[in-house]
């Protein structure tokens, strides 16, 4: 399979107002492709075309709830009109609750399903047909680390995210099985210094955070940006998701016995809790990138590596010569009896 290099793509990002959706797109946008940026908050989306546009790229924007189908099947429509195709569709939409399962109403599930897993539903859907009518493209769901691993006082988020990788895996085969040209990949962030935790619903008494360590969200636009060119199944933003993952594989147990001891204490600040309701019915309009964890989020080597797959190769080659020769040496030094 072979995917067009990013100034010959259009491309849709959902969710794409702030956060990974917003640095995705600012990302894309700067690489030449075309950009149609998704969300519910219009102020959010405008900006964001003007700061594309101001770095040279084309963008337009749609309002639209990802939970709705129709009004996801306009923005193909949209993209379609304006472009003349769809090369790429990036599912990213996504909202957060806090709180303990039994705190968590029905109506907040369902939402959360809605919105998040839903909202893949629908943007599948509606980029299918399209991408088949452009040739082939590539298919990126914005998924999480707790789609392997779930997060207490994350119950619903979690169910969402493990509901959204079952589906993309399926349809991965399905088109595989079908020999038809459209790569699906799952982007799986860890903790990533974006608004999300501090736009989440929340019903905790204190401001919310996320559980160290974290990374910066350009880590993530890593993964979309390589992914829009080239055919790969998984990416993992930030190592700490493969060594969880690693854990919950092999020893789920020690992970239930960690993630109690730990992670709802690292989940609470020092902060009263405001803006409870986050964004979770409405916008908020919140066009930051980044901002909303205690400090500031750092690149992962680890998900450099995974995205430059040359620079990969030189340095397992490097550590590899460097055995090779640690063990001459020791093996020079030893004398024969």
């Amino acid at each position: 399979m072979k995917l067009k290099p990013l100034n010959e793509q259009v491309v849709v990002v959902t969710g794409a107002s702030s956060g990974i959706g917003r640095e995705s797109a600012i990302r894309l946008g700067k690489a030449g492709a075309k950009v149609v940026a998704v969300a519910r908050g219009e102020d959010a989306l405008a900006s964001l075309v003007r700061e594309i546009e101001s770095a040279g790229g084309e963008a337009i924007h749609a309002v639209c709830d990802v939970s709705d189908f129709e009004q996801v099947q306009k923005v193909a429509d949209l993209a379609e009109e304006q472009f003349g195709r769809i090369d790429t569709w990036v599912n990213n939409a996504a909202i957060l609750i806090y709180g303990k399962f039994w705190e968590i109403t029905p109506e907040e599930f369902r939402r959360v399903m809605e919105v998040n897993y839903l909202g893949q539903i629908h943007g599948s859907l509606a980029a299918l047909p399209a991408l088949r009518r452009a040739g082939g493209g590539a298919l990126i769901s914005v998924s999480s680390v707790e789609s392997i691993v779930s997060l207490p006082l994350h119950s619903a988020y979690a169910a969402s995210k493990h509901a959204g990788e079952g589906a993309m895996d399926a349809l991965r085969r399905e088109l595989m099985a079908d020999g038809i040209p459209i790569s699906v990949t799952s982007v799986k962030p860890g903790v990533i210094d974006t608004p999300f935790f501090t736009n989440a619903r929340n019903k905790l008494d204190v401001m919310p955070k996320a559980p160290p360590p974290f990374y910066d969200v350009s880590s993530v636009a890593d993964c979309v940006v390589y992914a829009a060119e080239h055919p790969v199944r998984d990416l993992l933003a930030g190592g700490a998701v493969k060594l969880q993952a690693m854990i919950q594989a092999v020893a789920p147990g020690v992970l239930d016995v960690a993630m109690a001891r730990f992670a709802i204490p690292a989940s609470r600040t020092d902060k009263p809790a405001t803006n409870v309701a986050g964004n979770f019915d409405a916008p908020t309009n919140d066009a930051r990138s980044r901002g909303g964890l205690p400090r500031p989020g750092r690149r992962s080597t680890y998900t450099w590596l995974a995205t430059h797959p040359r620079a990969k190769m030189l340095a397992a080659g490097a550590v590899a010569a460097a055995g090779v020769l640690a063990f001459g040496r020791r093996n020079s030094g030893t004398k024969c009896r």
